[in-house]
C-alpha cells in the first residue's frame, strides 16, 4: 500500500512540475485570499501589500530577509499547506524540536483547525511533528539532530529561523529533495551578521528591495536602504506631521508622505535565479514609524534593533573583527621558523585541532612590547609540533581539549609542565584556572574569545609582514562573531560567539593567547634579573 502511494506521489509530483500543469493550479495568494481565515479574519493582505508579489512567486529557490511581525511565516505555512493539497509532501525545519511544537501547537494546529476545508484533507495521521494532508505529508522537524532529517522524501524543504540553526545541517536536510521532480526550496530567517545565515543566502540572490515613487518629486526610495546604518545619524525616511499627530514615512529628497502600497520589489541583480526578498517593519502599515523612530533613539541593542525592526544584518567592531583591522597589525618582520636568537623572550603556542592542527605561536618579549605573531602552520601529525616546541623552546601550548583523542592526550603527556588541554565551561567566571596535574585549563568560550579580540582591538599584538598565511589568519579571526541571545523564559540576555566560517587559527591564537597569560612569573623573574645584572641588588637564590 506505501509503495503504491509512494508512485502515486512520483507521478503527481512529475506532473506538478510541468509548466502546464503550474500554470492551471490556482495560485497561492488567490487561494489564500479566497478560502483561508486567520485569527478569526478571511485572509487578507492589507498592510501587508508587499506580501503579494511573494506570495505569487513560483521560483524554485525563495530567501526571505525579514524583520519581526511582517507575516514571513504565515506565508511560509500556507504555501507549504497549499503544496501539500497539491499532491506533494514538505519538509518544514526549525532550529530546535522544541520550536517545532510550539511552533505546531501554536501556528498549524490552530490554523487547520480554523479552516473547514483544511481539516476535511486532514487524516488520522496529525501529530506534533507530522501532518498528513490529503494525499501527501507535512513534517515538521528540528535541525538539532540528524535523526529527523532522514528517511522523509519530499518535494518542498522550507528553514525557518535559519539563522539559529546550524550552518551544516542545511546540507542534510536539502538531500531530501533528491527523488522529487518539484525540488522547491523556502528559506527565512530574521537576519544577525553580515554575510551568515540568511543574509549570506540573500547576498546570493537577485537581492530585491521593496521601492516605492514618491508622488512629490518621483525619486524612488527603498526605506530600509535609506534608513541610517549607525545609531546617531539623522533620520530622513521618517518625519513628525505638522499637526502633532504622530509621524508618516517621508521621501528622503522633498520630505512629502509615501504610499507603501503602492510600491513594487525591484532587484539588484535581477539575472540570479535565487529570488531574495529583504522585509522591514517600514514597509508595514500596520506599524507605527513614530515607534520605529524612537527605539532608534533609545535602543541598547542595536544588533537586535536592525535585526527585528529594520530587518538587515548588524555588526559592529566590539562584535565581530574585519580583517583590515587585523591586517592593520602588521609589522616588517616575515614569519619564523624557529625562536629569535634572543633570551628575553617567552614563546606560546596554540593548537586548534581538526581534520588538521592549526598552529599560532607568539613571542612576549621583557621590555613590556606588545605580543608578537611569529609562527602560522598547518600541520597534520602531532610530531611536528613536538618539532615547533623544541625550535621554539615554547614555554606554555593550550590545545584544543575537544575531542580528546589518544593523539591529544599523549602529546600533553609527553610535554608535561608545558602543555595544557582547553575545555570550555559556559557558567565558569572569572580568568582562566589552569591546573597541571590534569594537564588541562577550564575557561568560560566567551570570555576566552573576548580575551583574544580585545588584543587586536587594543593593539596588544604585532603581525608578521603581510603574505598569503597572515592574510588566511586575518580571514579566520573575522569568523567568530558575538551575539545577543534572550532566554524566552526567564528573558535573561548574554553573548555568545558562533562561528560564520573557517575559523580554525581564531581559535589557534585564542589558546595562544590563553597559553601567554600564564607568563607573569616568568616575566616577573627576568625583570628581576635584569636588575640585578644592570647591579640594582644582590642575586637571590
Amino acid at each position: 500500500m506505501a509503495r503504491t502511494r509512494f508512485g502515486y506521489l512520483r507521478i503527481r509530483t512529475a506532473e506538478l512540475a510541468r509548466p502546464e500543469t503550474r500554470s492551471v493550479a490556482e495560485p497561492l495568494a488567490v487561494w489564500a485570499s479566497r478560502r483561508v481565515r486567520l485569527d478569526g479574519r478571511p485572509f487578507s493582505f492589507d498592510g501587508h501589500e508587499y506580501l503579494r508579489a511573494i506570495y505569487d512567486d513560483t521560483a524554485q529557490h525563495v530567501v526571505l530577509s525579514k524583520a519581526a511581525q511582517i507575516g514571513g511565516t504565515t506565508w511560509a505555512l500556507l504555501r507549504s499547506i497549499h503544496a501539500c493539497a497539491m499532491g506533494l509532501s514538505v519538509g518544514y525545519y526549525f532550529p530546535t524540536k522544541t520550536d517545532v511544537l510550539e511552533f505546531s501547537k501554536s501556528r498549524v494546529s490552530p490554523l487547520l483547525a480554523e479552516n473547514p476545508f483544511l481539516s476535511k484533507l486532514m487524516s488520522d495521521t496529525d501529530t506534533a511533528g507530522l501532518k498528513r494532508i490529503g494525499s501527501s505529508y507535512l513534517y515538521l522537524r528540528g535541525m538539532q539532530s540528524t535523526v529527523g532529517m532522514k528517511s522523509i522524501p519530499v518535494d518542498m524543504v522550507v528553514f525557518d529561523e535559519l539563522d539559529e540553526a546550524p550552518p551544516e545541517s542545511k546540507t542534510l536536510a536539502r538531500e531530501r529533495l533528491g527523488h522529487s521532480d518539484y525540488k522547491r526550496i523556502i528559506e527565512l530567517s530574521n537576519p544577525s551578521l553580515p554575510d551568515y545565515g540568511i543574509d549570506e543566502v540573500y547576498q546570493r540572490s537577485d537581492q530585491r528591495h521593496w521601492t516605492v515613487k514618491c508622488p512629490g518629486c518621483g525619486t524612488w526610495t527603498s526605506l530600509e536602504k535609506a534608513f541610517p546604518a549607525k545609531l546617531g545619524q539623522e533620520v530622513r525616511i521618517i518625519l513628525p506631521r505638522k499637526d502633532g499627530n504622530g509621524h508618516y514615512r517621508a521621501c528622503p529628497e522633498c520630505g512629502a508622505e509615501l504610499d507603501m502600497a503602492a510600491g513594487e520589489w525591484v532587484a539588484d541583480f535581477p539575472s540570479r535565479p535565487i529570488h531574495g526578498y529583504r522585509i522591514s517593519q517600514l514597509f508595514s502599515s500596520k506599524i507605527d514609524p513614530g515607534e520605529i523612530l524612537e527605539e532608534y533613539r533609545v535602543t541598547r541593542f542595536p544588533d537586535r534593533f536592525y535585526n527585528l525592526k529594520i530587518g538587515i544584518p548588524w555588526a559592529d567592531l566590539e562584535r565581530r573583527l574585519d580583517a583590515a583591522t587585523v591586517l592593520s597589525l602588521c609589522g616588517e618582520e616575515p614569519l619564523l621558523d624557529r625562536a629569535a636568537p634572543k633570551e628575553d623572550a617567552w614563546y606560546s603556542m596554540g593548537v586548534d585541532t581538526g581534520r588538521a592542527l592549526h598552529v599560532v605561536i607568539l613571542r612576549d618579549d621583557i621590555d613590556d612590547a606588545p605580543q608578537r605573531l611569529v609562527h602560522l602552520a598547518v600541520c597534520h601529525d602531532f610530531a611536528e609540533l613536538d618539532a615547533l616546541i623544541e625550535r621554539f623552546g615554547v614555554g606554555t601550548c593550550v590545545i584544543d581539549g575537544l575531542p580528546e583523542t589518544h593523539a591529544t592526550r599523549e602529546f600533553a603527556r609527553r610535554h608535561r609542565g608545558k602543555v595544557f588541554m582547553c575545555f570550555f565551561n559556559e557558567n565558569q567566571r572569572g580568568g582562566p584556572a589552569f591546573d597541571s596535574k590534569p594537564q588541562q585549563v577550564v575557561v568560560n568560550r566567551t570570555e576566552a574569545l573576548d580575551m583574544s579580540r580585545a588584543a587586536v582591538r587594543e593593539k596588544k599584538l604585532v603581525l608578521p609582514r603581510r603574505d598569503r598565511l597572515v592574510e588566511e589568519f586575518a580571514e579566520h579571526l573575522t569568523c567568530d562573531a558575538k551575539v545577543l541571545d534572550e532566554d524566552q523564559e526567564t528573558g535573561i540576555k548574554k553573548y555568545r560567539y558562533i562561528r560564520t566560517g573557517t575559523n580554525h587559527f581564531s581559535m589557534a591564537f585564542t589558546y595562544a593567547w590563553l597559553a601567554a597569560t600564564t607568563n607573569t612569573n616568568w616575566r616577573g623573574l627576568f625583570q628581576y634579573m635584569r636588575w640585578v645584572n644592570e647591579g640594582g641588588g644582590p642575586w637571590i637564590a
